[in-house]
């Protein structure tokens, strides 16, 4: 437990979070709801586009490499590469079928990942792997191993359970490069969190709309800083 937690195991107090959540900036925040709020009725190709289009470019992945020029401009999405078209066609399917059903399980969006039950968890965290396996040899570049780019186009599309991840948080605070265990430790996380501090890590967001991962990717944001880089990875 070290994204929620202190070194000593204490966690972090809500009011805690939420100054980290404000004070992170409006920008990321607005494309972050903007995203979550886009995909609420479901997810389908035209949803898939757009919220991969809104993210990168906040997300600076748009300068360089393969998601180079991307953007969403007056209800448009430029793709000038065709990147997010493969990246469609590679795991939209599995998107779509993933995203159906968690909103079988009829339990709140924002919360889903921690409120659905174990088994049905733990096959959310392998579809996510799978398909995160399948995204990342679509976003290497020339300087980059594809693992950021991946994270995020999963998030863009699945803001319920995904979790974007940046190139410090792979070496330094997770330290693996399986996603799959990476959203399982983050639900465990958070439920723990939660059973000490009784209080839903989600309602220390002070914007509305929110979901758990977008508040556990500020703290683990946080957490880049705080840790030292290992030997290897």
């Amino acid at each position: 437990m070290k994204i929620l937690f202190r070194k000593q195991g204490i966690p972090y107090t809500g009011k805690y979070i939420s100054r980290k959540i404000d004070a992170f900036g409006s920008s990321y925040n607005r494309c972050v709801l903007g995203v979550i709020d886009n995909s609420k009725n479901g997810l389908d190709k035209k949803v898939f586009y757009e919220n991969v289009a809104m993210l990168m470019p906040n997300f600076k992945m748009t300068r360089a490499g393969p998601f180079k020029g991307i953007r969403y401009s007056n209800g448009v999405v430029k793709d000038p590469k065709r990147k997010i078209r493969t990246c469609w066609e590679e795991i939209g399917h599995e998107t779509v079928k993933l995203r159906n059903f968690l909103d079988g399980h009829k339990k709140g969006r924002a919360r889903v990942l921690v409120e659905i039950p174990r088994p049905a968890q733990e096959e959310v965290a392998s579809g996510l792997w799978e398909m995160f396996k399948r995204l990342v040899s679509l976003c290497m570049g020339k300087n980059t191993l594809g693992l950021v780019a991946a994270s995020k186009v999963l998030f863009a599309v699945l803001p319920e359970v995904a979790l974007p991840i940046d190139n410090a948080e792979w070496r330094t605070v997770f330290r693996t490069i399986d996603y799959g265990d990476i959203i399982t430790q983050m639900a465990e996380e958070i439920t723990e969190w939660e059973k000490i501090v009784r209080t839903p890590l989600d309602s220390c967001d002070p914007y509305p709309l929110t979901t758990l991962p977008s508040v556990y990717n500020v703290m683990a944001m946080r957490a880049r800083h705080q840790t030292k880089k290992p030997s290897m990875l």
